[in-house]
């Protein structure tokens, strides 16, 4: 297990191997509502050196406008414009499926303004009419757990089984604190519901949207380019995904053909890279993005 110190000192004499960068923002760039060590200017050497880059959050919560100001209050200059959310692959799924218009039950929020709206979806919340609906999209925080999950299960169990569980967020946990303490996200609320439902002798498959499944990349991929105009094909291997998380950027990255690289300020840690297996496994680790005493360019 090779780990590497500090991220910018190692991209100063490596970045020309790469085409652009994929940067997670929980657990990478922010925690607890504070900056990590580092993220502010590793952002503005990119964008000094016109290096493409875009962040990439599993965070279906927030709206990208949200976000934004999320990251500014903790001291990172970011736009809208630089984001991509798992919730921004609803739209292309809503319009790939031909869901435009169709009234879907949300649990929690998905943002203000809403990815479900934007994506020209009829957002339903009133769980007593989850019946009217075409299905369920599993969002995220505060609201009433114990009415929303009992609807959604009668919901599948009394009327229908075939209505699609989409999940833009499939993470089961996420980082809530620059202490270590951690929240339940969306994937493990639909997992958690697709195991009663299983044992009550109904398969529910939910569509995932975020990493580390494909509809998130592509839609990025596509945002990357029309963002930098980029004329030729790139080509994967060239592109740096960078992220906290072993299960959501290392092994979406991997799955992909991205380049993908572990920090160690989040989630995963040095024991879970031990125990990892070859398909979850980062082309490199970082400790950090920058130290304090590292020379800054």
């Amino acid at each position: 297990m090779h780990i590497i110190d500090d991220f910018l000192v190692w991209w100063d004499k490596n970045k020309y191997n790469f085409d652009a960068v994929f940067f997670d923002i929980d657990g990478t760039l922010i925690a607890g509502g504070q900056a990590l060590p580092g993220a502010a200017d590793t952002l503005s050497i990119f964008r000094k050196d016109n290096i493409p880059f875009t962040l990439l959050t599993n965070d279906g919560n927030h709206s990208l406008q949200e976000k934004s100001h999320i990251l500014k209050r903790c001291g990172i200059d970011v736009s809208s414009e630089e984001i991509v959310s798992c919730s921004s692959a609803l739209k292309y799924l809503a319009q790939r499926n031909k869901y435009i218009g169709e009234k879907f039950f949300v649990m929690g929020e998905l943002g203000r303004p809403d990815f479900a709206e934007d994506a020209c979806l009829h957002v339903i919340r009133e769980t007593k009419k989850i019946s009217e609906c075409r299905g369920v999209i599993i969002g995220e925080g505060s609201y009433d757990w114990q009415e929303n999950i009992n609807a959604v299960l009668n919901y599948y169990i009394l009327n229908k089984t075939e209505g699609i569980m989409i999940v833009p967020n499939p993470d089961s946990y996420w980082p809530s604190s620059s202490k270590g303490e951690i929240g339940i996200g969306a994937g493990g609320k639909a997992r958690f519901l697709q195991a009663i439902l299983k044992e009550y002798g109904i398969k529910i498959k939910p569509v995932y949207l975020g990493k580390p499944y494909k509809p998130v990349y592509q839609y990025a991929l596509k945002h990357l380019s029309k963002r930098f105009d980029f004329l030729k094909k790139i080509t994967k291997k060239r592109i740096l995904m960078i992220g906290d998380s072993l299960l959501s950027d290392v092994k979406g990255a991997n799955k992909v053909g991205f380049s993908s690289a572990l920090i160690l300020t989040g989630i995963s840690k040095e024991q879970h890279i031990a125990l990892a297996k070859p398909a979850v496994y980062p082309d490199f680790i970082f400790r950090q993005l920058n130290g304090p005493c590292s020379k800054k360019k």
